[in-house]
């Protein structure tokens, strides 16, 4: 019990010497995937890249095969282990611009990168195929 409470006094001594955060800095969209995504370093924006390219493909093999583009990246099972290690790639990237924030909320900022991702290549898609059935 006296250690709780001598961390939580040693806690607020650091954070009252830190003093405020840089204005310009939205705390509110510091582990926001958009912002993020535009903050990742270029290893890791090439991995979103090269996640985007083997989706164009996936879901062009699909349409081939099925004659339709699937309606969601699950639907396609080749995804998955490009997807697992897109989130882990970007996660480590990520680790690298917020050093404080646990894995867990890495891996869900990526999730939230790669699902992104998938949907506007989904999005792309669909837009360039509207006019050809």
């Amino acid at each position: 019990m006296k250690t709780r409470i001598l961390l939580g006094i040693a806690s607020a001594a650091l954070l009252a010497g830190c003093g405020d955060i840089a204005p310009d800095v939205d705390t509110e969209k510091l582990l926001d995937p958009a912002t993020l995504a535009e903050r990742l370093p270029p290893e890791a924006q090439g991995v979103v890249t090269s996640y985007a390219g083997d989706l164009r493909g996936a879901a062009e093999a699909y349409r081939a095969e099925f004659g339709q583009l699937p309606a969601s990246f699950a639907d396609i099972a080749s995804v998955a282990g490009a997807r697992e290690a897109a989130v882990n790639l970007i996660a480590d990237g990520l680790g690298e611009q917020v050093p404080f924030a646990s894995r867990q909320t890495l891996e869900q900022a990526a999730n939230g990168i790669v699902t992104a991702a998938e949907r506007r290549v989904l999005d792309q898609m669909r837009t360039e195929n509207a006019g050809n059935p």
